[in-house]
């Protein structure tokens, strides 16, 4: 038996990730991991993490689009 997901807990859900998206990439956050002093994967490990967060969200919620 499937339980019923209120559409309002997967909009919060998707907006979560948008601004954790955000606030990587576009807060004085970005002087710390755009510095010459750290390593040079750390912008696309970032960019990994939001990655698997859409998709564990997508396969959490796999009948709406997050």
């Amino acid at each position: 038996m499937h339980k019923y997901q209120d559409p309002i807990r997967l909009r919060e859900s998707a907006l979560l990730l948008a601004l954790f998206a955000l606030f990587l990439f576009a807060t004085p956050l970005t002087i710390w991991w755009a510095s010459d002093r750290a390593h040079w994967l750390f912008p696309y490990a970032l960019w990994l993490l939001l990655i698997l967060l859409a998709a564990w969200l997508q396969r959490r919620y796999p009948q709406h689009d997050v």
